[in-house]
């Protein structure tokens, strides 16, 4: 047992620090949206900006869908399925009553990686291989630069099979382009209830062990310390590590009141890169 607790003390520490670095993340704010589409990178002309912000306020008006689009430069070295999580959580993308439906298409354009976030009660009509197949027709517009069109060629595919799911029309949208899943849907890894019980029971094991112990309860008052200086760091600092870029997103000039406060976002939808 002796020669098992310089491991466990070591397994334990790397724990807590990952603990400490997520709230860290999670303490941060996000700028506030300036209408459906957010071009923060400035990589979408203002024509195809100007149609996406139509063509999203439509959505919101004729089915109740808030689909934001969002365009920044990095993450900053955060996952972008934890970065766009978080983000359609914060904006609260999606109606405060009923389904709370909402999308997010979140493009890091100097990362080269995109995610589609899909709120869980469209998950059953955008399943996630079906939405990977969406992501997947932007590659070529993205790798030439072409980020209006790419995007514009998303959204549309994504409305397209919206509007043939749930019967509704929208101008400029023909439900012939809907998608139509070719292959089982890949499921997102999520930790299942007996699995989170698991860890927290491997978590309290640990830490009764280290209690026992002179020199494991010095290394955890240790943690503990240093969880609370990262803290303290975390709010005298309020910023992330990403960049959103210098273009200021697109207001669309229609008097954006922000979303509905839903963000009943479950980890649904597909991401990838170019």
């Amino acid at each position: 047992m002796r020669t098992l607790r310089p491991l466990l003390l070591l397994w334990l520490s790397a724990f807590g620090f990952a603990i400490a670095i997520r709230a860290q993340r999670s303490g941060s704010t996000f700028p506030a949206p300036v209408g459906y589409v957010n071009d923060f990178a400035g990589v979408i002309d203002s024509q195809t900006a100007a149609r996406l912000e139509t063509l999203l306020r439509n959505l919101k008006e004729r089915a109740d869908i808030e689909f934001a689009v969002v365009t920044v430069r990095t993450t900053g070295g955060e996952d972008i399925f934890d970065y766009s999580l978080e983000l359609a959580r914060s904006w609260g993308i999606g109606s405060s009553e009923g389904e709370k439906n909402g999308l997010l298409l979140l493009v890091a354009v100097d990362d080269r990686k995109y995610f589609i976030q899909v709120s869980r009660h469209l998950e059953g009509d955008l399943p996630d291989g079906l939405v990977g197949e969406i992501g997947r027709r932007m590659r070529p517009y993205f790798r030439e630069g072409r980020y209006g069109e790419g995007i514009m060629i998303a959204v549309q595919g994504i409305i397209a099979t919206l509007a043939e799911k749930r019967g509704f029309d929208l101008e400029g949208i023909d439900r012939s382009q809907a998608y139509h899943a070719e292959r089982p849907a890949e499921q997102t890894p999520s930790v299942s209830p007996l699995s989170a019980c698991a860890i927290f029971f491997i978590v309290l094991f640990l830490f009764l062990l280290l209690m026992s112990n002179p020199a494991g309860r010095g290394c955890l008052s240790l943690l503990i310390w240093g969880s609370i200086l990262s803290g303290g760091r975390a709010g005298r600092s309020g910023a992330r590590g990403w960049t959103w870029g210098g273009g200021g997103g697109f207001g669309g000039g229609g008097g954006f009141g922000g979303f509905g406060g839903g963000g009943d976002f479950g980890g649904g939808g597909a991401g990838g890169s170019w």
